[in-house]
């Protein structure tokens, strides 16, 4: 069951003015499911709009991202600055020191199947390298549309933000979108696991969490546990998730941002990738 980040929204402010579309900045994530994008005024802080499409698949997905594209009035003004996140594209991490650009798509071929462009970023808060594949006419899409957008891959934002937002305890962030889960776990503000697993019910969910706690020795009894996304407060997934877990929470939104009362139809867990990524590029 896929619930939350898979549904359509649009969401504007009061204060929203296209007019002034110098004064933003435009955020995109491209799934193979979704494409969303939303706006944030850069003398505010404020977001003042959102917009959310889901991809049926029935078409090529370039050419079904093309027809967003082109149909959507609103996302072809000319920002002050744009980004663009890969989401759930196949990655590994590889420490700086050992990481080179020649050796990429090598690196990538020991734990994935490349298949696409490769593209690395670096994460300065753990001294690595996310390396990644993104599909040719992805790529393509994004240089045609947003030549000047600064591009991640959402994993790479995901764990720069998590760096951030821990104490010298050990904790768990799970994210959860197009029936994918990242687990990545933190000790203190240093990296010890991050890895992405396909799930279809909450028992592989469970399952996918609870193996990684085991490989590290984490006990469920004392780590505290963080989730993000496609996962709605005491729904079946949720509730599985709290019977093992003593401390499991669902996140929040990032606090350096104001959201206006109309963004309140989203719940506060859901998007995090997407309302951070300016922080991260």
């Amino acid at each position: 069951m896929e619930t939350g980040e898979s549904n359509p929204i649009s969401i504007q402010s009061d204060n929203f003015n296209i007019a002034l579309a110098n004064s933003y900045h435009l955020s995109i994530q491209l799934g193979l499911s979704h494409f969303s994008y939303c706006l944030l005024n850069t003398t505010t802080f404020t977001y003042d709009y959102a917009k959310k499409y889901s991809i049926s698949s029935a078409k090529d997905i370039a050419t079904e991202i093309t027809e967003i594209i082109n149909n959507d009035a609103i996302i072809k003004a000319e920002f002050s600055s744009q980004s663009v996140a890969f989401v759930n594209s196949p990655s590994t991490l590889v420490p700086s020191t050992l990481y080179k650009e020649e050796k990429a798509e090598t690196l990538l071929n020991f734990n994935s199947q490349v298949n696409g462009k490769i593209l690395t970023d670096k994460i300065p808060s753990q001294k690595a390298h996310l390396i990644y594949a993104v599909p040719e006419s992805i790529v393509s899409i994004v240089s045609n549309f947003f030549p000047k957008a600064k591009q991640k891959a959402q994993e790479s934002i995901l764990i720069q933000q998590y760096s951030q937002l821990n104490t010298d305890s050990e904790k768990a962030y799970l994210y959860l979108n197009e029936q994918k889960v990242g687990i990545t776990v933190f000790k203190g503000d240093k990296l010890i696991f991050n890895n992405t697993f396909e799930y279809t019910t909450k028992e592989d969910l469970l399952y996918y969490t609870l193996f990684s706690f085991e490989q590290l020795k984490l006990s469920t009894e004392t780590i505290d546990v963080t989730v993000f996304g496609t996962i709605e407060k005491n729904d079946e997934y949720f509730n599985l998730l709290y019977d093992y877990i003593r401390n499991v929470k669902l996140g929040k939104r990032p606090h350096q941002f104001t959201f206006p009362g109309v963004f309140n139809s989203i719940a506060q867990h859901k998007y995090f990738g997407l309302f951070t990524q300016v922080l991260c590029v």
